[in-house]
């Protein structure tokens, strides 16, 4: 952990920034120029934060006094003061301070400066399913705890959105981001794993589409036989739908994917799943945390022979989700009914733990959940997972993914 030191008369603001800070960072205090002096020298922080008005000696002397040590002179600080005054922040950053913040100040000003200063802010992500189900929408009294929507979750990384898959669950993400958003434009990334219409069947029900101030980038690969563009914009054709694509006022930038794609400090990769057809399962690494979403897949070594190159493939896989704070996974089949569903490109719960196990996976969120299996079936489905994990002394936390459900690591 990089280390800051607080110099600050007030214990209210010391407490705060200590709060603010203490989950990114090593944090120490001093309330007077003297000890924060002192402090410093001992401690060799990577940013020190330092009020102007203190006692026995003001913040503009204990700067001066920083920069006469050879080994504190390319130190970061950060003047954090009342005083507002164009002269003093003139001063205070020949004096040699690197920035300046006035208070009060909000938490993400302040979190934005150190970040901006010497890094390490961990942003959290959170993350809701808006659609579990696999294959097709099985709403009715039997799926309402798990959810009868087909496939999209939204991620939130800092204010970046990111929606993954756009079954039949993303209508209700769109009517939830308008009633948040109100007027405001609402920007988002749209990953697709694949385009079945279970992932995609939700996209003409958007209707954050339709509102000409938002702006939507939509990414996948370029399909089998047709470009990614061509295959989005066929399910909005005549016959098969009244509108295309061109009502989207928002007008939709459609991006295929041809290597990992950066937005800020977020990296999203992509690999290859066996399912028919092309589709890929996402990696998200941010600076606090590791998302990986494989939808849907079945195993080399459960679909062709046992042999090196279905290790090699299956080994692949693993190490594309390798460490991942949580990994959404399909799970659609148990082990008796794969045997009548071979090779129609989904995994069974035991494929699925077996997985997360070998990735030293931390999360594993069982997802895709085929449309005959009731909420009744699925909580002993998770129930027999949880103690199979348990038996077996796997470090594994394991759940199935209901829709609604919010999640933040």
């Amino acid at each position: 952990m990089k280390k800051i030191i607080i110099v600050d008369d007030d214990i209210e603001t010391r407490q705060f920034l200590s709060q603010a800070l203490g989950a990114n960072f090593d944090v120490l205090a001093a309330d007077d120029g003297p000890e924060g002096l002192a402090l410093i020298k001992a401690e060799k922080p990577d940013l020190v934060i330092l009020d102007l008005l203190m006692p026995k000696m003001h913040g503009f002397e204990v700067v001066q006094r920083l920069r006469q040590d050879e080994q504190l002179q390319t130190l970061k600080v950060l003047i954090s003061t009342s005083k507002s005054y164009a002269a003093d922040m003139v001063t205070a950053r020949k004096a040699g301070a690197n920035d300046y913040i006035t208070k009060p100040f909000d938490l993400a000003t302040l979190l934005g400066k150190v970040d901006e200063m010497i890094g390490g802010i961990k942003t959290p992500v959170a993350l809701r399913f808006w659609g579990t189900r696999g294959s097709l929408p099985a709403p009715g009294p039997h799926t309402q705890r798990y959810g009868g929507n087909t496939p999209c979750v939204e991620v939130r990384i800092g204010d970046r959105l990111l929606i993954i898959d756009a079954g039949s669950g993303i209508r209700e993400l769109g009517n939830s981001l308008l009633k948040e958003f109100r007027t405001r434009s609402i920007k988002a990334d749209i990953l697709i794993g694949h385009t079945h219409w279970d992932h995609i069947q939700g996209l003409p029900f958007f209707t954050p589409l339709y509102m000409p101030q938002n702006k939507f980038v939509i990414h996948g690969v370029h399909g089998t036989t047709q470009s990614f563009s061509e295959v989005i914009a066929a399910q909005m054709q005549h016959p098969y739908f009244p509108v295309d694509m061109k009502a989207m006022c928002s007008n939709p930038q459609i991006q295929e994917l041809t290597g990992p794609l950066h937005l800020g400090e977020t990296r999203i990769s992509y690999h290859f799943l066996n399912h028919p057809g092309i589709t890929v399962g996402f990696r998200i690494d941010t600076n606090a945390s590791t998302l990986c979403y494989l939808s849907d897949h079945e195993p080399y070594g459960r679909l062709n022979a046992q042999g090196e190159f279905s290790a090699k493939e299956d080994d692949a896989v693993a190490r594309f989700v390798q460490g991942a704070d949580l990994l959404i996974s399909e799970a659609q089949y148990t082990d008796e009914e794969y045997k009548f569903k071979r090779s129609w490109g989904h995994s069974t719960f035991t494929d699925v733990i077996g997985l997360a196990v070998k990735a030293e996976v931390k999360q594993l969120a069982l997802f895709h959940h085929d449309p005959d299996h009731t909420d009744e079936m699925m909580d002993k489905f998770v129930a027999e997972c949880q103690n199979f994990i348990k038996s077996r002394g796997y470090g594994l936390r394991c759940f199935g993914a209901q829709e609604g459900m919010a999640l933040q690591f």
